[in-house]
C-alpha cells in the first residue's frame, strides 16, 4: 500500500503543480491540455467494473459533453449495468451519485446484487473525479455537481425514450453523493421518483472538520491558482475502522489520496452552510441510512432531515445502525445488513 501512496502522491503533486504553474500559461496562448482527466481516463479498469462489464451483464458507456472549470472539450463519463438473465425484471435505474474523493465505477464493488434483483445501475463520475474531466478533486462551484447529475439523468431519460420504455429513477447518493441528490431534489422534484441516501454530508463530523485556521486560510487564497493546493486531510483514513477498507481505497489509482484541496473544501462547506437551512423543501420520497459510529459526517444531519422535510410521513424511512462507520456497504459489523435493507426498499419502491 505504502508504495502505491507514494507513486500516488507524487503523481498528485505533479498535476497541482502543472495545474498552478503551467496551465494558465498555456491558456493564454490557447494551449490546452490534451488529456482533460489527467490521466484517470487511461487507467485499466477494477476487476469488479470489469466483472459487470463482461457477460452475462451488459454495459454501455458515455462521455456527455460539459462545461467545467472553465476548460474547453470538458465532458462528463457515465456507465450503465444491466443483468439481462436476473429472475425479475424491475421496471427501474438506479442511479449513484459517489462521494468525494470517490467514482462512480467503484459501486461495482457492491452493486452485483442490485442488478440480481433485477434493477439497471447507471454509476456517473462527478466533474474532477473518476473518467470525467478536470483536476482530481478540484472543484470551484458546488453547482457544476449538480449541473452534472442532470446532465445524466436528462440523457438517461432521452435514451429511455428511444427506447420507448418507461422506468422509474431512484437516485442514490452516500455522504458527498447524499447532499448533492438532496440539492438536486429541490431543484428539479419533477426529473425523478425516489431518494436513496446514505451518511448525507449536511453535518460535518468534528474529527474530520478542518481547523478554524485553514478555513481562514483557505478563504484568502481559494479564488486563486492556490486554491488548487490539497491543504487538509479532512476525512481521510476516518471512513472505516477496518484497515482493510482504508487499504482497498488507497490502493485503487482512481480513487483521490491526497488532502483535500483548497478550493474544494470551501465549497463543500458553503454547500453545506445552504443545505442546513433547506431541509425543510425536501419534499419527495426517501429512504435514508446512517451509522451511528460515523466519523465524517454526524448522524445529526440525518435526523435533522428526516424531522424537517416536508415528506409525507408514510413516504419518509430513516435507519439508524449501531456500530456502522461512514463506508456504510462496507462496514465489517453493519455492511451486509445495510445492504440487505438498501435492497428491500428498492424493491419497494419499484413496485
Amino acid at each position: 500500500m505504502s508504495g502505491n501512496f507514494s507513486s500516488d502522491s507524487l503523481m498528485n503533486f505533479l498535476n497541482t503543480t502543472y495545474s498552478i504553474l503551467i496551465e494558465p500559461f498555456l491558456k493564454l496562448f490557447n494551449v490546452s491540455q490534451k488529456d482533460l482527466t489527467y490521466g484517470r481516463a487511461f487507467l485499466p479498469y477494477s476487476p469488479t467494473e470489469q466483472i459487470v462489464r463482461s457477460s452475462p451483464y451488459l454495459y454501455s458507456e458515455y462521455r456527455l459533453p460539459f462545461s467545467f472549470n472553465g476548460a474547453k472539450d470538458s465532458f462528463i463519463h457515465y456507465q450503465i449495468w444491466y443483468l439481462p438473465t436476473a429472475k425479475v425484471q424491475r421496471n427501474a435505474d438506479v442511479l449513484y451519485v459517489h462521494g468525494l474523493n470517490d467514482y462512480g465505477g467503484r459501486f461495482s464493488e457492491n452493486c452485483i446484487p442490485i442488478l440480481e434483483a433485477g434493477f439497471r445501475v447507471i454509476a456517473l463520475d462527478l466533474p474532477g473525479f473518476g473518467r470525467s474531466s478536470g483536476l482530481h478533486a478540484y472543484v470551484t462551484d458546488w453547482q457544476d455537481f449538480i449541473k452534472a447529475t442532470k446532465l445524466v439523468v436528462d440523457h438517461v431519460k432521452e435514451k429511455n425514450a428511444e427506447e420507448n420504455r418507461q422506468r422509474k429513477l431512484i437516485l442514490f447518493g452516500g455522504s458527498l453523493g447524499g447532499l448533492i441528490i438532496l440539492d438536486y431534489s429541490i431543484k428539479h422534484p419533477n426529473t425523478f421518483d425516489f431518494l436513496c441516501i446514505q451518511c448525507p454530508l449536511i453535518h460535518v463530523a468534528n474529527q474530520s472538520r478542518p481547523s478554524k485556521f485553514a478555513e481562514i486560510v483557505a478563504k484568502l487564497i481559494g479564488n486563486s491558482p492556490l486554491g488548487r493546493l490539497p491543504l487538509v486531510a479532512a476525512h481521510r483514513g476516518k471512513s472505516s475502522s477496518d484497515p482493510k477498507v482504508i487499504e482497498r481505497f488507497l490502493s485503487d489509482p482512481q480513487t483521490y489520496h491526497g488532502n483535500l484541496r483548497v478550493a474544494t473544501g470551501l465549497t463543500l462547506l458553503y454547500a453545506t452552510e445552504w443545505i442546513q437551512t433547506k431541509l425543510g423543501e425536501v419534499r419527495k420520497p426517501f429512504f435514508v441510512q446512517h451509522g451511528l459510529c460515523d466519523r465524517v459526517t454526524l448522524c445529526d444531519g440525518t435526523k435533522d432531515l428526516f424531522a424537517q422535510a416536508q415528506t409525507p410521513e408514510d413516504q419518509k424511512t430513516m435507519l439508524l445502525y449501531e456500530q456502522c462507520e461512514h463506508d456504510m456497504f462496507r462496514d465489517p459489523l453493519a455492511g451486509e445488513r445495510v445492504l440487505n435493507d438498501f435492497i428491500n426498499r428498492l424493491i419497494q419502491t419499484a413496485k
